[in-house]
């Protein structure tokens, strides 16, 4: 009997992993879409009927202040969560997987640059780098893990780089002049072809890509994420849910008044632009408030999930999630395809509304086709090529072949 429970328990504990990246990836796409998926509109939509431009204004609020950066975080502590796990279960087999994961990470590096080429905003290349210092931080102590995660997430190093440049960088006034908004030719471009596209992406795009990873400091919160995650790990959150449960719902209700106090006193904070120390407070309360958004995401899921009617309803986003790797790159394409020149030019018609509509169309047909597609094979398409390669050997692919 106690067999069956532990195995419950661990079965469960992955499902609710899975359904949590699902949902955050829902939420990627729904950003990407409200962000046309890079291809600005050249100009102002002519909306066919006039309530599309309520429902856009009300959607766009709405991925703002629920969606925006939210999924990305969740999704990016998943990371950090899912490299413990696989460090885990190999050290219960009695291998050292570092070796193994820095190659895998490789792979990654490959895939996301690939990916790069054809969707600017991929985030996958970013994730490659940052799991490298990931690695080496998998024996630190769980004090000295969460330290360096604040320092990470609130800002820390950004703050130290905008220190040093206020010792060393020229007049404010001289600054401005020198970062003036570039013209508006610098944006991405809708109208490229598939060629200019990838060329632009090879380089330029990938170049501005980590500088502005740099200047938000969205890089180094990510790092912090990802340390979060392996902290996760480290104290069985998900291994003993049912341990953390009430104080998961207690903390919910902390999170839930700062956020309130924080988006109350956001509006008073000086702008980015005000200064060294004055302007980099804005960052750490606006990390705040996504984090804490996400936290309450997470723990509003876990509470959901623990109902087995809302399990079995997720049992379809739960594969979806099963595959994030490639689902993750296949929304992207679709997205591409669908608002690019070289596809269907769909930018030029669309607003956030129809758009998100559209996002949500597809996702579902890949909820189901993810769904149905492990039903007769361990695992994703470039989930298995990437396992492939980083175990330098095929993987069974299809679940006969373990029979």
């Amino acid at each position: 009997m106690q067999m069956t429970e532990t195995v419950k328990t661990s079965t469960q504990r992955i499902t609710v992993i899975d359904a949590m990246r699902g949902i955050a990836l829902i939420g990627i796409c729904l950003t990407h879409a409200m962000q046309y998926f890079g291809a600005f509109p050249p100009a102002p939509i002519e909306t066919p009927f006039p309530w599309i431009g309520t429902l856009d204004e009300m959607f766009s609020w709405l991925i703002r202040y629920l969606v925006f950066a939210k999924f990305y975080i969740i999704f990016s502590f998943l990371f950090g969560l899912s490299f413990f796990i696989q460090m885990d279960r190999a050290a219960q087999k009695g291998i050292d997987f570092r070796p193994r994961f820095l190659w895998r990470l490789t792979l990654l590096l490959i895939i996301g640059y690939l990916h790069s080429l054809i969707f600017h905003m991929d985030i996958l290349i970013i994730y490659a780098i940052v799991g490298f210092p990931l690695v080496l931080l998998y024996k630190v102590p769980n004090k000295v893990l969460v330290g360096l995660a604040l320092f990470f997430l609130l800002g820390g190093v950004s703050l130290g780089v905008n220190l040093y440049k206020a010792a060393t960088e020229p007049p404010r006034t001289e600054i401005v002049a020198q970062n003036r908004p570039r013209p508006a030719v610098d944006r991405p471009r809708p109208d490229l072809s598939l060629t200019a596209t990838i060329q632009n992406n090879s380089a330029d795009r990938l170049a501005r890509k980590f500088n502005f990873q740099h200047n938000s400091g969205r890089i180094y919160m990510t790092l912090g994420l990802f340390i979060l995650g392996l902290w996760a790990g480290r104290i069985r959150l998900f291994h003993n849910l049912e341990q953390y449960r009430t104080r998961l719902y207690r903390y919910a209700g902390i999170g839930l008044a700062a956020l309130l106090l924080l988006y109350a006193i956001q509006p008073y904070l000086p702008g980015r632009d005000a200064g060294v120390l004055a302007g980099w407070l804005a960052m750490p309360v606006e990390n705040m408030i996504n984090l804490l958004s996400a936290y309450l995401w997470i723990t509003l899921i876990v509470f959901l999930y623990k109902k087995p009617q809302v399990e079995k309803t997720l049992a379809p986003v739960v594969s979806y999630g099963r595959m994030g790797l490639t689902n993750y790159i296949l929304q992207s394409v679709i997205g591409v395809f669908l608002y690019y020149r070289f596809g269907l030019g769909l930018n030029q018609y669309l607003g956030p509304f129809l758009g998100m509509m559209l996002c949500l169309g597809y996702t579902f047909i890949q909820i189901y086709l993810s769904h149905y597609w492990l039903k007769t094979f361990r695992y994703g398409p470039l989930e298995w090529l990437w396992r492939s390669g980083t175990y330098m050997k095929w993987q069974p692919l299809r679940k006969l072949a373990l029979q």
